[in-house]
C-alpha cells in the first residue's frame, strides 16, 4: 500500500505503550483511526492529537479477552469511519516469569488477546480488503516471537504464532494486493513490558538494547508502504540470532543459558514478579546481574 492519505486504520491497545506512537505514526501520514482499547481506558487526548493533524478520529470500546467483542470490532469500526483499509493488531498481554507460575487463567487470557483476537480481527477485516482489491494486515509481534525467551513461555509462545499466522496469510494470498506484516521489536523504551520497568531492572546486553517507542511506530508506517514481510526493530544483528535460532537450536539454547543471560533474565522476573504482587512477601529481591 504506498498510498496512505485518506485511508481508514483500526488500531487496537491504542490507550497506552505502543498504541500510542503507531497511531500517531499513522495520523501523520494523514490516515484515518478508529482508536480501540478497553472501555474506560484513555482515548481522548490521542484523538484530539491525531485531529489536529486534520484526519478523522472515532473510538470503539473493546475488551479483546471477550470473543464476542473481538468478533464484532471491525464492524463497529466500519460503521463508524468507513471501510478498513489497515488492521494493525496491537493489544496485547504479558505474564513474565517462570511458565509453572502462570495461572490457567492466565494461559487463557494471553492466548484469547494475542492470538485468537488477532485471528478474530482479520478474519473479520480481510474478506472486505480482498473485495476492495486493497489492505494491509500489520500485526505487533516481538523478538520474543521469531527467538526462545526465557521467563517469558506463554508470551513468546503467542507471539511466535503471531509471526506464523502472518507469514501463512502471506503464502495464502501471494497473488492478492492485500499485505500481511509482522512487527518485532526487541526491548522498547518508556513504554511496555520494559518501558514500565527499565529503571529497575540492569542494563540488558547491548545487542537487546532498548530502542525508543517512536521507532516501532516508524516500522509500522514503512511495513506497510513497502509490503515488509516482517521487521525487525533494534539492533541490526538481531536478524542474524533469529537465524541462529532456528538453523541451530541447541547452540542457541547452550548460549541462551550463559550466566549473564540466565541472571538477567531471573531479575527481569523478580522486579515483574515485585510490581506484579508489591505486598507478596514472599516476592524475591532482583539478583545482581552486574
Amino acid at each position: 500500500m504506498e498510498q496512505f492519505r485518506g485511508a481508514n486504520a483500526l488500531v487496537t491497545g491504542a490507550a497506552g505503550g505502543l498504541g500510542h506512537y503507531i497511531a500517531r505514526a499513522l495520523a501523520a501520514e494523514g490516515v484515518n483511526l478508529v482508536l480501540s482499547d478497553l472501555p474506560g481506558a484513555p482515548l481522548d487526548a490521542l484523538s484530539d492529537e491525531a485531529r489536529a493533524r486534520g484526519v478523522r478520529v472515532e473510538t470503539e470500546a473493546a475488551d479483546l479477552a471477550q470473543r464476542s467483542e473481538a468478533e464484532d470490532l471491525v464492524g463497529r469500526a466500519e460503521n463508524a469511519l468507513g471501510p478498513i483499509d489497515v488492521l494493525v493488531n496491537n493489544a496485547g498481554l504479558e505474564f513474565g516469569g517462570a511458565f509453572l507460575d502462570n495461572t490457567v487463567d492466565e494461559l487463557e487470557r494471553i492466548v484469547d488477546v494475542n492470538l485468537l483476537a488477532v485471528m478474530l480481527l482479520t478474519h473479520q477485516a480481510l474478506p472486505g480488503m480482498l473485495q476492495r482489491g486493497r489492505g494491509h494486515i500489520v500485526n505487533l509481534a516481538s523478538l520474543a516471537g521469531k527467538i526462545a525467551a526465557p521467563q517469558l513461555s506463554s508470551y513468546a509462545g503467542t507471539k511466535h504464532a503471531v509471526v506464523g499466522f502472518t507469514h501463512s496469510l502471506r503464502g495464502e494470498h501471494a497473488s492478492s494486493p492485500v499485505g500481511f506484516s509482522a512487527i518485532c521489536p526487541a526491548f522498547v523504551g518508556r513504554v511496555g513490558m520494559y518501558g514500565r520497568l527499565e529503571d529497575e531492572v540492569p542494563d540488558p546486553p547491548s545487542i537487546f538494547g532498548p530502542v525508543p517507542p517512536e521507532d516501532v511506530g516508524a516500522a509500522v508506517v514503512k511495513a506497510i508502504r513497502e509490503d515488509r514481510a516482517e521487521l525487525f526493530v533494534g539492533h541490526r544483528a538481531l536478524r542474524p540470532i533469529s537465524l541462529v535460532y532456528h538453523a541451530a537450536p541447541k547452540l542457541f539454547a547452550k548460549l541462551s543459558d550463559s550466566r549473564r543471560s540466565r541472571e538477567y533474565s531471573e531479575a527481569f522476573a523478580a522486579v515483574r514478579k515485585r510490581h506484579a504482587d508489591p505486598e507478596d512477601p514472599t516476592a524475591p529481591d532482583p539478583p545482581d546481574a552486574s
